[in-house]
């Protein structure tokens, strides 16, 4: 195809040497298709395709993981009480639930904090671990704890209160953290840390933390534990992972392929419960089951009701799981309805062509918006207008809000040259919390503006479209998709393989749901598929309307209708 669009990027450009065929059993395109991706020889095929548990590293490379263990297994034996402080996020709940469960099996005195989104907002403060003070030996916590520099400061200076393990993914903001025995952070991201892969969740951080502590049990304790313990974990992790959209590679491709195999059969009751409520048909439950209806409910609770009810499914002391799944199902309807009327009000109130032209970013605050989904509006915005987002609301005095980013622009590094305006601040690369003083919310608009507009172009800002390779309808068939299977689960960091295929002829075009969507059927190569355009746009529409040939960007998908399979093509851009 000549002449692509500059905003179709390939993955992974062709380089000059010639294409070998890699491993026997494949189809050729599929060959060229993972060659495209740097798997060039039969082991790295096989590493990448059939992952394997034993290919994880040893956790003990993790920074403050050595002397996290140690401090943990000298509560386990002096059997001290231990309080587990969680993030409110499917992410930090489940990894409540993994140190909880694991604490309990040795029946160690446990209790379980997960604080308030709304009135508390995220991270251990110094409130909380004041009012643990003789009543805890240890807080153990979760998805958090690496960037809360007031707490650690009155850990380290007060010596009568309890120690502090923060087992944390989040990217730290200092160059130094001062050595001390009373808090210990185990976060792979920490300064100087040689920990070959970085990009954990919080989850996935906490796994490393129990497998570590699990092999510095005598063998009296090690009993209590089955040889399949850990790995009968890996169906939370895999949630974890998914649910905070880490990138799907490395270590975190091991946790996901071998968690989605153990989802099947899970052994946690609870978590049963929630697939048996919003997956009913049964199925086999894939990587889009996680992210679009089971991790949004363990998300919802956390946004309109109470994070303790998701930790209760899922842990070892769930009660009734029918009625709690339940209870997360209609919280996430209602989460739902929230999201749709704040994300319709600015919709209808503000100017994106505007706004996209002059500013490259949209930040907004309402007194009236939730702060629990902020979150969510803000990545529904980034996906529809393809520019950074944050959200405020105010409450007691105090701006919350949430950012969503695009790859092109860093956000939390970005903000890291405001700090002096925040309260709380923290976050990654695509996403980021603020607190602040709503005095300081004119001062911080203006400064990012003048940000965004130096390090964001206006070509940026179009929608960029990625694909794999270019190929022909005589190239497709059912074995190619069937190979396609076993590059997932897809996800970032491993997106789901997009192609491009020039010169379409069109043969039929129905609309579908009053024109909001569109089907077609398509001819190359003396070939017909049928192709599918979801939420059409205008532009879309005028080509269309203009042209008899086209050219497609897409994703190929396998159709099944009474019982009869075919290949369906889902379309993302064209000209």
């Amino acid at each position: 195809m000549t002449d692509i669009p500059y905003n179709w990027i390939c993955r992974n450009p062709p380089k000059k040497t010639a294409y070998k065929p890699v491993i026997s059993g494949y189809s050729p395109l599929f060959s060229k298709l993972i060659q495209s991706k740097g798997l060039n020889t039969a082991e790295k095929v096989e590493a990448f395709l059939e992952p394997s548990i034993k290919a994880l590293y040893d956790p003990l490379l993790i920074p403050g993981m050595t002397k996290g263990v140690e401090r943990f297994r000298k509560a386990i034996v002096s059997k001290q009480r231990v309080i587990i402080f969680g993030d409110y996020d499917a992410d930090g709940i489940i990894s409540s639930v993994l140190v909880y469960n694991f604490l309990k099996s040795l029946n160690i005195d446990t209790d379980i904090y997960i604080p308030d989104r709304a009135g508390e907002g995220y991270d251990l403060g110094v409130d909380f671990i004041k009012n643990m003070s003789g009543s805890k030996d240890l807080i153990i916590s979760v998805d958090c704890g690496t960037n809360n520099f007031e707490s650690q400061k009155y850990i380290r200076n007060n010596q009568d209160g309890p120690d502090v393990i923060a087992c944390d993914h989040h990217r730290p903001t200092l160059k130094d953290y001062p050595d001390n025995n009373k808090y210990t952070i185990i976060n792979p991201k920490m300064p100087g840390s040689k920990y070959p892969f970085k990009d954990l969740s919080g989850g996935g951080v906490t796994f490393k933390f129990l497998t570590a502590a699990l092999r510095r049990l005598d063998s009296k304790q090690k009993k209590i534990f089955n040889k399949d313990y850990l790995s009968s974990l890996l169906d939370l992790v895999a949630v974890s992972t998914i649910a905070d959209i880490m990138p799907l590679i490395d270590e975190n491709r091991i946790f996901v392929k071998k968690g989605l195999e153990k989802i099947q059969n899970t052994s946690n009751i609870g978590l049963k419960a929630l697939i048996d409520i919003v997956i009913p048909g049964g199925g086999i439950i894939g990587e889009h089951d996680i992210g679009f209806n089971i991790a949004p409910r363990l998300n919802a609770a956390g946004r309109v009701g109470d994070a303790i009810d998701s930790f209760k499914l899922l842990s070892d002391d769930g009660g009734d799981n029918i009625n709690i799944a339940n209870n997360l199902d209609s919280f996430n309807r209602e989460r739902q309805d929230m999201q749709k009327k704040i994300l319709d009000e600015i919709l209808l109130q503000y100017d994106f062509d505007e706004i996209i032209s002059k500013k490259r970013i949209f930040i907004a605050k309402s007194n009236n918006w939730s702060e629990g989904v902020l979150g969510i509006v803000a990545s529904s915005i980034v996906k529809k207008f393809n520019l950074p987002v944050i959200l405020f609301r105010e409450r007691n005095g105090i701006l919350k809000g949430s950012g969503r980013s695009i790859p092109q622009f860093d956000l939390h590094g970005n903000l890291m040259q405001l700090e002096d305006l925040f309260t709380k601040f923290g976050g990654h690369k695509l996403a980021c919390g603020i607190s602040m003083d709503p005095d300081n919310f004119n001062e911080f608009h203006e400064r990012m503006v003048v940000i965004t507009n130096r390090k964001i172009s206006r070509k940026e800002l179009i929608k960029k479209y990625e694909y794999d390779i270019e190929i022909d309808f005589q190239d497709i068939n059912i074995r190619f998709l069937e190979d396609l299977c076993l590059l997932r689960p897809n996800g970032p960091g491993n997106p789901r393989p997009a192609f491009i295929t020039g010169d379409c002829s069109i043969v039929e075009i129905r609309q579908l749901k009053n024109g909001k969507h569109i089907k077609m059927r398509l001819k190359n190569s003396d070939r017909i598929f049928e192709g599918l355009i979801f939420n059409i746009d205008d532009s879309k529409k005028i080509i269309l309307n203009n042209k008899k040939n086209i050219n497609i960007l897409y994703n190929l998908q396998l159709n099944t209708w009474n019982n009869i399979d075919s290949i369906q093509i889902i379309i993302k851009d064209m000209f």
